[in-house]
Parts: structure tokens; C-alpha cells; sequence
């Protein structure tokens, strides 16, 4: 009797006839739990049962992190049943006497082929369950390097020489083997020399390379720790005697060397380590080292099903600090600024929203132009010609402070985007676009301050500028025709593809960026707008939500498919293919494109938009 009331109370059962219910209780299983029981693992065979708690407590993990606290009346493993892959967490009870009802697959699949508001509730809860993901906690800790072995990882092997050998053929050695250092024998005992060491004590001191030896600039003895230790120990004793290569000895023979930059590469995948190495960097050439290793990081966590608003999030934090570092380098070469400044990040990179094929959109602003032109001149030119030499891909449109249109005074913006807005033709529509999720990277918040100060106020004098802009939004029609299906590609290079960003992200973000703008909303981040723009009610919390998770499924689905497209050397765009979608992944898009049609009617409405479409 327990059984059925709880199945007849929990949504969406409660929608199903009498007779349906009847046949679920008849058919399912209640099974009991003891506290610490795993009813599935993280990776296992897909599942054949639907889970219904009756009483006690379960924990959804994932990589040992708490994803969801599940209760009595909460239903869960339908993410495996209706994907057929294996579960993408592991469910672990945490309370003695757990019951839980077990509903056969055969069942749960044929009520979802029966009842379609059945089916709905569960596709919606699919797109939020598959990409709710718990924010990373940083994996550069004491107790996971401990665990960490030297032999675990990927060390170079050593380049032995003689000692009497001349530096210039040590350098041809060098080359010959890729390696920036050498061992060097000298009397019984081993030393190392390196490319700095024949910097600083041959070259800078214009000495012979032909005439001095290896052994005469190599540092004797070299410090050595056995393949077997933590590389926590290894780093602190790379620390303590500021040192960037250790020897690494197993079984009493020198098996490789453990060089700083083999930690750097191995530790990519933790924005602290990254972050803080970003900081200690001296050098252009050091910072382009770093930023290649972000690339396969990233897509690394793509393809793990990482959260896309957080990729967006690591992306920008690091993508700021490289900009940041680059800034200092320059001040540093061409002297103090004449005047307080600040470089912003427009576009997706100013919404902290990069996608893989992302490039750079920046632009500066500046206390006083009337005698600073000729500084930031050089300044801009060789802040943009750092940014490319470490790796930033340079934009197309040249949206970068090099270009002069994207340098200016305080007041030359104030001008200029005066005419944007009173003059919405199609360059200046764009340039709004860009520019009005700009955010501050470096320099006078101040500046930024008085830059959307002043935004706000001519929006309220130019009553046609919100509606213009709402018109963008509403501009491309998802893609959707008769009995709901999805509309591809007719013809050309992508027939039977959908522009994911044209039809989907575009749309959300346009829509989004025009009422924060009503409501003078400074966040510039999509998903953070979408949740300023419930707190005040613009939104309720309901379609806040579905706005949220459809815009998250959508950054999703573009990520991957990016992803996928650079590990098979063909160049990321926004396209997506929906053969190559699950049934559940189609269904969940063709629900989304209507979510995207109501946030498009309210716009209509709101703007009163019949005389703009």
C-alpha cells in the first residue's frame, strides 16, 4: 500500500491512469540498503532498473565529489536507461534501512513511448542531470601529489657527455636531442649544464664556445632523488636549492631528468598551478609555453562532459591573467603610462563564454587622449604583437587596441557609441554587440565605471534603441518545421548541419544582453544575466531555469563538437550534425528551440516588435 501511494503522489507518475499504476507496483521490486551499499558504480554496465526511494538517503558522485542528495520520492538512474550508456555517477547509500523501489526498464521505457508528458519531464530532467556537474575542486593539492609518483609520469631521458667536449658542440648535442640541458662527465662524478648556464657564463661574458669545455661551466654534483618518491618531494626539493631539473636515479642508475616544465605540463589541467606559474613568468617565451598547454586542458575537460559555463570561466581566468602578465611585460619595456587606462575584453570573451574557435576581441580606454596617442600607440602595437607571439589567435575582424578605431579617450567613447546607438545600420548594430559585454581586464576599474554609467543613461533618452536591438534577437527563427522536426542545411558545405550559434546561442545571448541592458545589469556572463534577470522578475523562476539548462545543453553541444573536430585536425565552427545526436539529445533540442521561441514572443511583446520584423 506504502508503495503505490508514493508512486501515485510523485510526479510525473501522478499523470499516469489508475491501471498503469496498478501494473508498475505489481512488476517492481522493493529492495532494502545497508549505510556504505553501492547500487551502481560510476562507468558500470548501463542499468536496467528506474530508482524510486521510498525512505532513507542516497548520494549521487562523481569522481568522489557529492553531486546530488536524493530522498525519499526522489527518482533517479533514468540518465542511464534512456542514453543506454554505462551511469555517470556512482550511487552509494548513506542511511541504514534505505528503501528503494526498483521499476524495470522495460516499463519506465514503455510509459516514456506512451505518455508524452511523461517523456517530457524526464528529457528536461536529462539536459539538466547530464551537465550538472560539481564545480572542480583544485587537484594541485598536498595529499593528491603525494600519492603522485615520479615513476607516474613522463620524465625526459638523459643526454650524457664527456667533459672535455666544447661548448659549441654541447649545444649541437643539445639540439640533436630536442633538450635544453645536458649530464657531463667530469673525474668519476656528474654534473648538469644547461642553456642558461651557457648564456650567463659563455655568451655574456663573450667568452670562446669553441675553446671552453662542458665541465668548466657545468654545476658539479647534481642533485639526484630515486624514481620512487612523491612528487610532492620532488618539487620541495626543487624549491629549497632553486633548481628547475632534478636527476631522478632508479635502482641506483640515472634513469631521467625531471625538468619544472614536465610538472608544469603534467599539473595543466589545474587552473591554480597554471595561474600561479602565469604570474612567476618572466618571458614571452614563457608565457607562450603555458598557453599550449591550456588548448589540450581544455578540450580534455570538454570531452569529460565539464560544465560549459565553468569551461567559459577557466578559459577567461586564465586568458586574463596571460593578457594581464602581457600588459605588465609592456609597461615594463616602454615606461609608466602618461595617463590612468584600461583594456577591456568585448564580445564572448567579455561574457567569459569562449568557445574553441574563439578569437580575440579587445579595446582600450583612456583618461585623456589630447598628448598620450604616441604611447599607446606603441603600447597597443606591441601588446597585440605579444599576444599573438604566445599563441592568441589574432581576430578577423581586428576588434584588438592596434587597431586605432578600438582605442580611444573616455570621451571619444562616449561619442562613439553615442552614434551607435542613435544611428542601429548594420556595422554599428555589430559593433554593440561586441562592445556591450565589455568588462574590465586591466587597468582603471574607475574608467569601466563611468563607461556603463554612462550606457545607461543615454539608454534611457534613446527609446528606440532596446527595441532595435530586441529585433536582432528575434531576426533567426529556430529551426524547427512541420510535426516538429529539425530543420538542416539545404545545400553547401554543411548540408544536413545546424548552425548551433545562429540559431540557438545567438539568440539566448542577444536576447539576455537587451533586457540586463533595460535593467541596468552590469554582469556581462549569459547564465549569471539570466539569474539577475529572476532575482528582479523579469523572469520566473521556472523558465529562468529551462533558459538556463537550454543555453548550458547548447554551449554543450557546440563545445563537443569543437572538441571533436581539433582532435581530428579539421577546423572548429559552430555547426552541429543531429544524425549524430542521440534520440534523447534531439528531443532535447527540439524542446529547447520552443524554449527559445517563448523568450523570442517575449521580446516581441515587450518591445512591441511588428514594426521591426
Amino acid at each position: 500500500m506504502e508503495i503505490r501511494q508514493l508512486i501515485k503522489q510523485t510526479y510525473p507518475f501522478d499523470h499516469l491512469p489508475e491501471q498503469e499504476i496498478d501494473e508498475i507496483v505489481s512488476i517492481s521490486d522493493l529492495k532494502i540498503f545497508k549505510k556504505g551499499e553501492i547500487i551502481f558504480r560510476e562507468n558500470g554496465e548501463p542499468l536496467e532498473f528506474l530508482y524510486l526511494i521510498l525512505n532513507g538517503e542516497v548520494f549521487l558522485e562523481k569522481n568522489s565529489q557529492l553531486i546530488t542528495h536524493l530522498k525519499r520520492g526522489d527518482i533517479f538512474g533514468y540518465v542511464s536507461l534512456m542514453s543506454d550508456l554505462p551511469p555517470a555517477s556512482t550511487a552509494r547509500v548513506v542511511e541504514d534501512n534505505t528503501k528503494i523501489i526498483q521499476i524495470k526498464k522495460e516499463k519506465f521505457i514503455d510509459l516514456i513511448n506512451k505518455y508524452s508528458d511523461f517523456a517530457k519531464f524526464f528529457t528536461k530532467e536529462l539536459a539538466k542531470r547530464v551537465h550538472k556537474i560539481p564545480k572542480l575542486t583544485s587537484s594541485f593539492q598536498m595529499e593528491r601529489l603525494l600519492d603522485v609518483r615520479i615513476r607516474d609520469i613522463k620524465i625526459k631521458e638523459p643526454v650524457l657527455i664527456r667533459g672535455d667536449l666544447n661548448i659549441t658542440d654541447t649545444c649541437k648535442k643539445m639540439a640533436e636531442n630536442d633538450s635544453t640541458f645536458c649530464l657531463v662527465q667530469r673525474d668519476g662524478e656528474i654534473g648538469i649544464i644547461t642553456e642558461r648556464d651557457i648564456i650567463k657564463k659563455v655568451l655574456a661574458k663573450e667568452l670562446d664556445p669553441f675553446k671552453v669545455q662542458a665541465k668548466d661551466v657545468a654545476t658539479f654534483p647534481i642533485i639526484t632523488m630515486d624514481a620512487s618518491e612523491p612528487l610532492f618531494n620532488a618539487l620541495l626539493v626543487m624549491a629549497k636549492h632553486g633548481i628547475r631539473k632534478l636527476v631522478i636515479k632508479e635502482s641506483g642508475a640515472i634513469w631521467g631528468i625531471l625538468d619544472d616544465r614536465v610538472v608544469i605540463s603534467h599539473e595543466s589541467k589545474n587552473i591554480l598551478f597554471l595561474i600561479k606559474e602565469i604570474d612567476r613568468a618572466k618571458t614571452i617565451e614563457e608565457l607562450s609555453y603555458l598557453y599550449s598547454l591550456v588548448s589540450e586542458s581544455v578540450i580534455e575537460g570538454v570531452m569529460s562532459g565539464l560544465d560549459p559555463e565553468y569551461v567559459g570561466k577557466y578559459i577567461a581566468e586564465l586568458n586574463d591573467r596571460f593578457m594581464i602578465k602581457v600588459a605588465q611585460i609592456v609597461e615594463e619595456e616602454i615606461g609608466i603610462p602618461p595617463c590612468e587606462y584600461a583594456i577591456m575584453v568585448i564580445g564572448s570573451e567579455g561574457r567569459r563564454e569562449q568557445s574553441l574557435k574563439t578569437d580575440q576581441d579587445n579595446a582600450l580606454i583612456l583618461e585623456n587622449n589630447s598628448n598620450n596617442k604616441e604611447y599607446f600607440e606603441k603600447f597597443s602595437a606591441k601588446y597585440i604583437e605579444y599576444l599573438l607571439n604566445i599563441g592568441f589567435p589574432s581576430c578577423p575582424g581586428n576588434v584588438m587596441i592596434s587597431n586605432s578605431y578600438w582605442r580611444r579617450s573616455k570621451q571619444e567613447w562616449f561619442k562613439e557609441i553615442t552614434k551607435w546607438m542613435e544611428n542601429p545600420k548594420p556595422e554599428n548594430v555589430l559593433n554593440i554587440s561586441i562592445f556591450f559585454d565589455f568588462r574590465n581586464v586591466f587597468g582603471k576599474d574607475a574608467l569601466i565605471d563611468e563607461l556603463w554609467q554612462f550606457i545607461f543613461n543615454k539608454i534611457k533618452t534613446s527609446k528606440n534603441f532596446l527595441p532595435f536591438l530586441a529585433s536582432e534577437a528575434i531576426k533567426f527563427r529556430p529551426p524547427i518545421g512541420f510535426f516538429g522536426k529539425l530543420q538542416t542545411e539545404k545545400e553547401g558545405k554543411h548540408k544536413g548541419e545546424i548552425d548551433i550559434k545562429k540559431y540557438g546561442i545567438f539568440p539566448i545571448t542577444q536576447g539576455i544582453r537587451v533586457l540586463s541592458l533595460h535593467n541596468e545589469i552590469r554582469n556581462t556572463n549569459t547564465f549569471e544575466r539570466i539569474r539577475s534577470l529572476k532575482e528582479i522578475s523579469v523572469f520566473t523562476s521556472e523558465f529562468a531555469k529551462d533558459l538556463e539548462e537550454s543555453y548550458r545543453f547548447l554551449m554543450s553541444l557546440r563545445l563537443k563538437s569543437q572538441a571533436k573536430k581539433i582532435r581530428n585536425d579539421l577546423p572548429p565552427d559552430n555547426y552541429i550534425n543531429p544524425r549524430e545526436l542521440s534520440k534523447t539529445e534531439r528531443e532535447i533540442l527540439r524542446e529547447i528551440f520552443k524554449k527559445i521561441e517563448e523568450l523570442q514572443k517575449l521580446l516581441f511583446d515587450r518591445y512591441n516588435l511588428r514594426y521591426f520584423s
